[in-house]
């Protein structure tokens, strides 16, 4: 048998707290970011907090608007990291 096909989200930040947890694990072995988006939507503990336009999402370091966006696709063994981003003003 060969290893478990899933994907593994790291959550920092913000996003740890909206979500509830610091990682979560998408059952599937391939997903492009926007259903990933949509999984972290349906798994967080407050829903309405969570602001998809104010996340960063690194695939393997790599900022996802560097690659292609929402349709980047991810696979098994990909690391994917999401962290709010936190605003600062006067």
């Amino acid at each position: 048998m060969g290893l478990p096909l899933l994907i593994t989200i790291n959550l920092l930040g913000g996003t740890k707290k909206i979500v509830g947890t610091s990682s979560l694990v998408f059952n599937r072995s391939i997903a492009s970011i926007s259903e990933i988006l949509e999984f972290l939507q349906k798994n967080a503990v407050a829903p309405k907090i969570l602001d998809i336009n104010n996340i960063i999402i690194a695939i393997n370091g790599i900022e996802s608007s560097a690659l292609s966006g929402n349709n980047t696709i991810v696979e098994t063994g990909d690391v994917i990291t999401i962290v709010s981003v936190v605003h600062g003003g006067i």
